[in-house]
């Protein structure tokens, strides 16, 4: 029988985990095109004369302890310089996680196959003023807003649950139910179709459900409250 071949497009991490697992377990030959002379796609660490630089505001993460814990035994974790027997707290996605560091910690600056940990801060920069991201609902976003914009936010998001879009086709619709048109417009719409190259309107609703599932108004609602009444 003759051998299969699989033809991976980009050698990102997923198409080089595709690669990978497809030589480890099964009899299928990969081939992957990269049109860069890189390997790593947005993922990766440009170090130019001793210099670290990220291409754009990119960490890895995932929702899942089976991926995380299949890149940490592909790349080990970084030496911080802290005692490796006590673990170390990371956190990926809303979600934080001890692990344990044992022998697979190395010195980043003798190797560069190594899971670089950074503190992060990630801001948006928009009218002039920079918000968080993701965003969160404080008084300094709201004072960033100002009450036009605020008010046409509100109102918006309060039509589309009056009325929702029955029948959600694409991604801007899937936006729109969620969050309402001037939400969208303002936050969501430019950022997306810049990332993908591609029309909100053109992108699979199902993006939307597995990207930002679990990000909604109402839950951004009850958390400032809480932590106003509570401090928590």
């Amino acid at each position: 029988m003759p051998q299969k071949t699989a033809i991976i497009i980009g050698a990102g991490p997923a198409g080089l985990t595709a690669a990978y697992e497809l030589v480890k377990s099964t009899n299928i030959q990969p081939i992957v095109l990269e049109m860069t002379d890189d390997i790593g796609g947005i993922s990766k660490t440009v170090n130019y004369k001793g210099n670290r630089m990220d291409i754009g505001g990119h960490r890895f993460f995932s929702k899942s302890d089976v991926v995380m814990n299949w890149w940490q035994n592909v790349l080990p974790i970084e030496n911080t310089g802290q005692n490796s027997n006590d673990g170390q707290t990371i956190s990926y996605q809303n979600k934080t996680k001890k692990i344990n560091l044992g022998d697979k910690q190395i010195d980043s600056a003798k190797r560069d196959d190594v899971l670089l940990i950074r503190k992060r801060l990630s801001r948006i920069f928009y009218l002039g003023r920079f918000f968080d991201y993701p965003i969160s609902l404080k008084w300094k976003t709201l004072s960033n807003l100002g009450f036009y914009k605020l008010t046409k936010i509100g109102f918006t998001y309060l039509w589309v649950h009056l009325f929702p879009i029955k029948n959600v086709n694409n991604l801007e619709e899937f936006f729109v139910n969620r969050f309402g048109r001037e939400l969208y417009e303002t936050f969501f719409k430019d950022y997306t179709e810049k990332v993908w190259g591609l029309s909100c309107e053109q992108i699979s609703s199902e993006w939307g459900e597995q990207r930002i599932k679990k990000l909604s108004i109402k839950k951004a609602l009850n958390h400032a409250l809480r932590k106003i009444f509570t401090g928590k």
